[in-house]
């Protein structure tokens, strides 16, 4: 089968390799959809140290059940699905008590050694299938993950009714806290990113305010529209300098819940935490129940999802997309890679 093959910092192959195997209790997916996370991107430039060459990478995807082992009785051939990317030990104190995404045993599907999704067929245990929603094309099936990652965020800020909520970072997760953030009907949404067409997409998908640092002056802006600051922050890229700004940005008394997770260590202003009793939440990954919840919402959400796809084209462009989004390309907000027939 095709493959993307991850060979090392800026090298990635589009090239032949082995059909997986699979054992009594796994699946083999034909992959139709699979997304590009930025954490695929960091890894390509060797910033993650998450990805161990030569492997496959791909985490977000959708597809048809090709065949199935010996002991499968959750899954048939020609079935569609989603995919909970990661599996567990199920026996610590973490996964007894529900928080998966905290097992320190976890295996995930294109991270570190394991082989993902940016190939023809990949390898599935059948506890982490899920069926795909009717109405729901492949595409936005590759979204299910992102989404799971957007509303743990979305949950751990705890939006309240009539709140103003800033969103910083407007890449895929960011994006895609603005579209879960209106179900909490806040008084007012707006987006912070130096990209003016990611800024471009966050109107399309409801943003009140948009905003670019580059070229405005926040201070004036969080006074004039934000009467101060915003009762919750949501800081969606993870470096020292977002890190810093959400601070900046968040109310006396606010909540800044940060699901960025790029840069490991950094400085911060505690005078001004401390001053203005900021509450602050980390938010890693997410779990089955916000996985599962996001899955009947996808009919729902289908047009807002349409609308943050700027690119879908095969498996077999993947290297120079890449390419694209380590320059940080402009034009590519979220890319999906399909199989050969679209």
């Amino acid at each position: 089968m095709k493959a993307l093959v991850f060979h090392g910092d800026h090298d990635l192959r589009y090239e032949e390799v082995p059909l997986p195997g699979i054992g009594d209790q796994e699946v083999l997916i034909k992959v139709k959809a699979v997304g590009i996370c930025g954490s695929d991107v960091h890894g390509y430039e060797g910033k993650s140290g998450r990805r161990t060459p030569p492997m496959i990478m791909g985490h977000e995807f959708s597809g048809i059940v090709e065949r199935t082992g010996g002991r499968v009785e959750t899954a048939k051939p020609g079935d569609r699905v989603a995919v909970f990317p990661f599996a567990t030990c199920g026996r610590c104190g973490f996964c007894r008590k529900g928080a998966v995404n905290q097992c320190a045993h976890r295996r995930f599907l294109g991270v570190f050694d394991v082989n993902g999704a940016m190939a023809e067929f990949v390898a599935v245990r059948q506890e982490l299938l899920y069926s795909l929603p009717d109405g729901a094309d492949y595409a936005v099936g590759a979204l299910i993950e992102p989404l799971s990652v957007a509303a743990r965020a979305v949950s751990k800020a705890d939006i309240q009714p009539g709140d103003t909520v800033t969103i910083i970072g407007a890449g895929t997760i960011g994006l895609l806290c603005l579209i879960l953030a209106e179900a909490k009907r806040p008084k007012l949404r707006v987006a912070v990113d130096v990209m003016d067409r990611r800024l471009s997409v966050a109107r399309q998908l409801g943003a009140d305010f948009t905003f670019n640092p580059k070229d405005n002056d926040a201070s004036q802006f969080i006074s004039e529209k934000l009467a101060g600051g915003a009762d919750v922050v949501i800081e969606a890229v993870g470096i020292e300098k977002t890190v810093q700004e959400s601070m900046r940005w968040v109310a006396t008394g606010g909540k800044v819940a940060i699901v960025g997770l790029s840069q490991r260590m950094m400085p911060l202003d505690m005078h001004e935490i401390v001053s203005k009793e900021v509450k602050i939440e980390g938010s890693f990954l997410y779990d089955r129940f916000e996985f599962e919840a996001i899955l009947p919402r996808l009919s729902a959400l289908r047009a807002s999802l349409e609308r943050l796809i700027s690119l879908r084209a095969p498996l077999s462009g993947g290297v120079e997309l890449f390419k694209r989004l380590a320059r940080m390309d402009e034009d590519l907000v979220k890319v999906i890679l399909t199989d050969e027939n679209g």
